[in-house]
């Protein structure tokens, strides 16, 4: 089978398993066709590797069919600590993993999440082998306070404390953290503060900004969340610009969203960029390289900088 072009789930697949999906794309996929595709890790929806057949797919998905094998999920070895205490951890995030399991994968089995395991379900076992104990990791929790998209990468702080917690979100409630990614868009992109109100649904299950929605869209009432990113060009070559975004809100894929509406979407961005590139980079160029907050217990200002990964593509 050759490479296929990325589909797109609507209302009409909407709630439907990805082996139906499958078969719904391509008429002469037999079930036991698309079982093997998704055996041999060549489907994706949204760019991750999905092998879970019984997965119910949800309006504005977009699944992938690739003619190889696609990578396999990071496991807990490529988790970077970059700070522990008994509060808090400071981590490096791998592209390619979930900072916390969504509430609509808790069925998954056992050996199912095992292929994609979460930062939260690694974390303690990770802290435990820094730490040079037995791994006991299963009795201790972390605290998720705030997340890096799936396909990003970078700095990441995790309570291990409720008490830790709470000061955290608090902080991030009231936009204290200093919070900076680099990000690779085709073109050129002039500084300047993108200031939008996201919804949740901009008409294909994704979200986006009520300010780029038809007007008789807009016009209806809906719930809005106040979206701002700074952004800045850094380098600007060969038809390519990496910006440096510093967020003032932190809304569920806000660079990627406001890079997309302003016409420049990440390279390597399935989900808001462009469909059926030929040649995708080999992973979403967008990276949480700068992490500045206040320690919740001790109020001393932490400062992490973290190096640009090999693997992401730069101008």
């Amino acid at each position: 089978m050759v490479n296929a072009p990325n589909n797109v789930v609507d209302e009409s697949l909407a709630g439907k398993t990805i082996l139906a999906a499958l078969r719904a794309w391509q008429s002469n996929l037999s079930w036991k066709a698309a079982r093997e595709l998704l055996a041999a890790r060549r489907v994706s929806v949204n760019g991750t590797t999905c092998q879970d057949e019984a997965r119910r797919l949800v309006a504005g998905d977009v699944v992938g069919i690739s003619d190889k094998a696609r990578p396999k999920s990071p496991q807990h070895k490529a988790i970077c600590i970059r700070y522990l205490d008994e509060h808090l951890v400071v981590v490096e995030k791998p592209a390619g993993m979930l900072t916390e399991r969504p509430l609509a994968e808790a069925r998954l089995r056992k050996a199912e999440a095992f292929q994609t395991p979460s930062l939260d379900e690694l974390l303690p076992r990770v802290i435990d082998e820094y730490a040079g104990r037995r791994a006991r990791h299963d009795e201790r929790l972390v605290f998720i306070v705030h997340r890096l998209d799936r396909d990003a990468s970078g700095l990441l702080v995790v309570a291990r404390t409720a008490e830790a917690r709470d000061g955290l979100t608090q902080q991030f409630a009231a936009r204290t953290p200093s919070r900076i990614y680099w990000a690779v868009v085709r073109g050129r992109v002039e500084a300047q503060t993108i200031r939008t109100h996201f919804v949740r649904d901009r008409g294909d299950g994704k979200r986006g900004s009520i300010e780029h929605l038809p007007k008789s869209t807009a016009s209806n009432s809906r719930e809005t969340q106040l979206a701002i990113t700074h952004v800045k060009p850094l380098v600007s070559r060969r038809g390519q610009t990496l910006l440096e975004c510093r967020l003032e809100t932190g809304r569920t894929n806000q660079i990627r969203i406001h890079l997309a509406e302003l016409g420049h979407p990440i390279l390597g961005d399935v989900k808001y960029g462009p469909l059926g590139e030929k040649q995708p980079p080999v992973r979403l160029a967008l990276h949480a390289i700068e992490l500045e907050f206040a320690h919740p217990l001790t109020g001393e200002m932490l400062r992490f900088e973290s190096e640009c990964p090999r693997e992401m593509p730069l101008p």
